[in-house]
């Protein structure tokens, strides 16, 4: 993984949880301990007991009083917290619990709905409940893609390219009608946010800039015929998919939380964005082929081009979400270096290749 590219590595749920747990990121919970959330309460508290974890578990999955449950942490973040639950029948099972922080780029009524549509696809993990508070899935043994996967591995990238395409090939939802490409609405959301905040000071460059540039940059995309929109994952990084078998490659789409509308380049350049060190062009040049293939697709040549349109518009709403986690951390956090780093490697990064696309 490039120093680029570690992403959000320490958010929401980085899915080591779907092959054999971490220990480094795992633990179990006791009635002793409580459960470390990042809260919308703009700084990092223990705010939920084991009591309170497990009632909203209990809730999600429906399960009484009297079913005994093994809760190990997965991950937490900031928009959700992610756990491992084994029941006294035997169901194992990944519990996603949502936050009030998750709305900001997402709506109640949309959540979980395209995480079904995946399992009943066989596209993603089996969804076994589905509620306003959570969702939970089957748990799937395997391993998370790395970037290096998608530049190193014909095989994978071919597996890839097939069940995105069939993804992109799903009807939107109605859920969804009247939202037009949701990245928009991300970033504006992500922007009142930051702007209404009163710790901006922290922030290296003013949000005034990072407005700007969300502006210019929408004006021409929207602008750009070739750039088509789909029913997308909307996060489709190598880490939101899972290898199930790894000799004749199969893998399912995890993460589903901010699918919906929007761009179909923003995806594909998502799933093979990484460092110049680390890319290939032969590798991306064929799983598009495989893409279009599978979508019916004759011109690949302009899938390409609107693929790699989108190559700054990653790094611009990563820059975005960064100096969002940037104005929620307390005054001196121990954390603020490491996001700060984040927050100017993905701005370096989107005005770099934002110039050299002359964009």
């Amino acid at each position: 993984m490039s120093n680029a590219a570690s992403s959000m590595a320490a958010l929401p749920w980085r899915l080591k949880l779907l092959g054999v747990p971490d220990g480094r990121l795992s633990r179990s919970i006791t009635k002793r301990q409580s459960v470390k959330f990042r809260a919308a309460a703009k700084h990092e508290v223990n705010v939920s007991s084991f009591e309170d974890v497990e009632r909203r578990i209990r809730g999600i999955i429906d399960a009484k009083a009297e079913v005994k449950l093994s809760i190990v942490e997965l991950s937490s973040g900031f928009c959700n917290s992610v756990y491992s639950v084994e029941t006294d029948a035997g169901d194992k099972l990944v519990v996603k619990v949502y936050s009030d922080l998750s709305l900001l780029r997402t709506e109640k009524h949309q959540r979980g709905v395209i995480d079904v549509m995946a399992s009943e696809s066989n596209l993603g993990p089996a969804v076994r409940w589905n509620t306003n508070e959570g969702i939970a899935h089957d748990f799937v043994h395997g391993r998370i893609l790395e970037e290096k996967d998608m530049h190193t591995r014909r095989d994978v990238g071919e597996a890839c390219a097939k069940v995105v395409a069939k993804f992109h090939s799903l009807e939107t939802p109605p859920e969804f009608d009247g939202d037009g490409p949701l990245l928009w609405k991300w970033l504006e959301r992500m922007l009142n946010q930051i702007e209404s905040s009163e710790n901006t000071a922290v922030l290296p460059v003013d949000v005034s800039e990072l407005r700007a540039e969300v502006n210019r940059v929408s004006t021409v995309i929207r602008d750009d015929e070739n750039a088509c929109v789909v029913l997308a994952h909307g996060d489709l990084k190598p880490s939101n998919v899972i290898l199930t078998q790894s000799d004749a490659p199969e893998v399912q789409l995890i993460d589903l939380e901010l699918s919906g509308p929007n761009y179909r380049g923003f995806d594909l350049m998502k799933l093979f964005r990484t460092s110049p060190q680390q890319y290939s062009e032969e590798r991306l040049r064929h799983f598009l082929k495989v893409y279009c293939d599978a979508m019916n697709v004759d011109d690949v040549a302009r899938v390409e081009a609107e693929t790699k349109l989108f190559l700054p518009v990653t790094w611009l709403e990563a820059t975005v979400f960064f100096a969002l986690v940037l104005v929620l951390e307390p005054q001196g956090s121990d954390d603020h270096e490491k996001w700060e780093a984040l927050f100017l490697d993905r701005w370096r990064q989107y005005q770099e290749n934002a110039k050299d696309l002359g964009l």
